[in-house]
């Protein structure tokens, strides 16, 4: 063990004592996790990797950057955001180091002060247009405004409104779509009114990997005829909704 390494543990035990430092396992791990989450479908597209912080350098450069310092979790905490939590023991090579913990619940705030601390340069000071945590994508079978429903939830929550969201009017209604000048902050995840919701952010090199399974379905679902629209809507995709609305509700009882 080297001893940056051996020093960082050190420190994060000691600073978890005395209650400074909120350090939390990733998504993924099972380490105090009370209960599964609901991530929709997404055509079984993984998370893969952990959401760092608006302006963190590429993967590698930042882990070699980042110190564990902690500034970027507690500036995001004083800004009452609480999006940002330390990686815990269950993932020893990202030890120390922030990410954004859930999403669904508490995401980005893009309020862009976290670069402003760091005091290595692990977080870079970039506009909020060019930040690159990550790319929001809509599960089209959960997503009520592609099921016949009017909501727009996503756009309406997103700071870039329409600089990120498409639009695509047909007899099923206005439908969104998130194209690629998303940010990753996640706020269109917490907005979502579905269970679990219908939006999730992934890494962009996750991303590139699934883009073009993604777009072929997108195209698929936009070139249905009126019949087969109805079948997939009210035969898959509806069942598919009401049963998360119950999951949902059972949970929080």
């Amino acid at each position: 063990m080297i001893r940056r390494t051996f020093l960082k543990i050190a420190g994060l035990m000691g600073l978890s004592l005395l209650g400074f430092y909120h350090i939390e396992s990733p998504r993924g791990f099972s380490l105090a996790r009370k209960k599964e989450e609901f991530e929709p479908p997404l055509a079984n597209i993984p998370i893969g990797g952990l959401i760092r912080p608006p302006g963190a350098l590429p993967e590698r450069e930042f882990r070699s950057k980042c110190i564990s310092c902690g500034i970027c979790v507690n500036i995001c905490h004083a800004m009452k955001y609480n999006a940002l939590a330390v990686v815990g023991f269950a993932d020893f090579r990202n030890l120390g180091t922030p990410y954004v913990k859930d999403m669904r619940d508490f995401p980005c705030g893009l309020c862009m002060e976290c670069p402003k601390h760091c005091p290595t340069g692990a977080l870079q000071k970039v506009e909020k247009e060019k930040v690159t945590m990550g790319q929001a994508l809509i599960d089209f079978s959960l997503c009520f405004g592609w099921n016949g429903d009017v909501c727009l939830s996503c756009s309406k929550a997103c700071p870039l409104g329409a600089f990120v969201f498409d639009f695509y009017n047909s007899e099923w209604g206005n439908q969104p779509y998130i194209n690629e000048k998303c940010v990753g902050c996640g706020l269109c995840v917490k907005y979502c009114p579905l269970g679990g919701s219908a939006v999730k952010v992934i890494k962009r090199e996750i991303y590139q990997r699934v883009k073009p399974k993604y777009d072929q379905e997108f195209q698929r679902l936009l070139n249905m005829t009126m019949e087969e629209r109805y079948l997939v809507v009210y035969n898959e995709n509806l069942p598919k909704i009401l049963s998360r609305g119950r999951i949902q509700e059972r949970e929080y009882r």
